[in-house]
C-alpha cells in the first residue's frame, strides 16, 4: 500500500517549529507561558492554519521573541502590520509632541507638520466583517398562509 498523504509545510509552520526548537521549549510550555491556544499552535505547526488574528500574531511573535513584522510577513498580511504601526506611530508622535511642546514650541510645531507625511492615514485592511445571521421563524395561520419573521 502506497501512502500518498503528504502535506506541504507552510513558511509559518516551518518557522514556528524551528523557533520552538531553538528556544528549546515544548508546545505546551509555550502556550501556557504566553496564553496561546494550544490547539491553534498545533494547527499552525501542522500547516492547517495560515490565517491569524492580530492578537494571535502578537502573542506568537512575543512568545517566540521575534518582531511581529516577521509573523505578519509569513502569513502575507503586511497590510495589518502597517495598520498597527501607523496607529501606534501616530499615538506615540502625539505623546512626543506634547512632551516637548513646553520646552521647544518650535520643534513641536515642526514635528506636527512632518508627522502626517511620515505616517499617512492607514488604508483599511481587507478584513471580512462577520455578519450576525438573523434567525428565520416561520409561523402558520389558519388559512395555510406562511408568515416569515426575520430576526425574532
Amino acid at each position: 500500500m502506497i501512502n500518498n498523504s503528504y502535506s506541504i509545510q507552510t513558511p509559518l509552520a516551518a518557522f514556528v517549529r524551528e523557533r520552538l526548537a531553538e528556544l528549546e521549549i515544548r508546545q505546551s510550555d509555550f502556550c501556557r507561558r504566553n496564553s496561546f491556544d494550544q490547539g491553534l499552535l498545533s494547527k499552525i505547526q501542522n500547516s492547517q492554519v495560515n490565517s491569524l488574528t492580530i492578537e494571535s500574531v502578537l502573542k506568537l511573535a512575543a512568545g517566540l521573541g521575534v518582531p511581529p513584522q516577521q509573523v505578519f510577513t509569513l502569513i502575507n498580511r503586511m497590510d495589518l502590520h502597517d495598520l498597527v504601526v501607523q496607529t501606534y506611530a501616530r499615538q506615540f508622535s502625539e505623546m512626543l509632541i506634547q512632551s516637548i511642546e513646553q520646552e521647544s514650541p518650535e520643534l513641536a510645531a515642526a514635528a506636527q507638520k512632518v508627522i502626517p507625511e511620515a505616517f499617512p492615514e492607514a488604508e483599511s485592511p481587507s478584513v471580512k466583517i462577520r455578519r450576525k445571521r438573523n434567525q428565520v421563524v416561520a409561523s402558520f395561520t389558519e388559512e395555510s398562509e406562511t408568515t416569515l419573521k426575520i430576526g425574532t
